[in-house]
């Protein structure tokens, strides 16, 4: 909790100090500067943004810490699956490919849709964020032995072996997510959200297992059971 709690005061200290720092340069000079003023209110708003999406994840951390109780209905699986690769494509812009691959049969099971909606969210922002332009994220659920998921397979950066057994942990990030922004919380959410559900949340990358395939991409799988938690 201790480390928590530090880790969450680093993430927040750096746009506070961008802030303040914009703040007093306006207040001193650059308010009569039109050009200067403009990009500084830009620069306020977008570490305002990061702030308000930090505190959002960490809100949603706190709640699964807390036990919040999950809205569990028997539901498609499958419709939720597509809607979020629907509006994964869109943020995609044509610049990556993201396909949902409709399955034979409706994957019925019971699960709360917002929570499972936001872990599905969170795999489909990574798997666009670090596949390079013109790559391929693929999305498909699927049933077995009691148990429901869905898979999110892209041909991005991929992701060192090593790295792989702390890639959930919270505020972790891999060598390539650093030059990109966010705090490390989004795939801790996602198995956060697996776990609350009686299930897991897995990963697989090429780049993992032969080094000379960097670009591969990896695999990201989330499954519950099919009838909800403790059944």
């Amino acid at each position: 909790e201790r480390r928590f709690v530090a880790d969450a005061s680093h993430e927040l200290r750096t746009p506070l100090t961008n802030i303040e720092g914009y703040a007093e340069m306006l207040e001193e000079w650059a308010i009569k500067d039109p050009e200067t003023a403009r990009e500084s209110v830009e620069a306020i708003r977008e570490e305002s943004r990061r702030m308000r999406h930090l505190a959002e994840e960490l809100l949603a951390l706190a709640r699964g810490d807390e036990g919040a109780p999950l809205e569990l209905k028997s539901q498609d699986l499958g419709a939720v699956a597509q809607e979020a690769t629907r509006i994964a494509r869109n943020a995609a812009g044509g610049k990556v490919t993201v396909e949902y691959a409709l399955p034979e049969h409706k994957i019925i099971a019971v699960f709360d849709r917002s929570r499972v909606r936001q872990a599905l969210s969170i795999l489909l922002d990574n798997a666009v964020k670090y596949t390079p332009e013109g790559g391929e994220v693929r999305v498909w659920a699927h049933e077995s032995d009691g148990q429901v998921g869905v898979t999110v397979r892209d041909t991005g950066v991929g992701i060192p072996e090593e790295e792989l057994p702390r890639i959930f942990e919270r505020f972790y990030r891999t060598d390539e997510a650093r030059t990109r922004g966010g705090a490390g919380l989004g795939l801790a959410i996602a198995r956060q959200i697996a776990e609350s559900h009686g299930g897991t949340m897995e990963v697989r990358s090429t780049l993992g297992e032969v080094r000379s395939t960097q670009g591969k991409g990896s695999t990201f799988i989330l499954q519950i059971p099919q009838n909800g938690p403790d059944h």
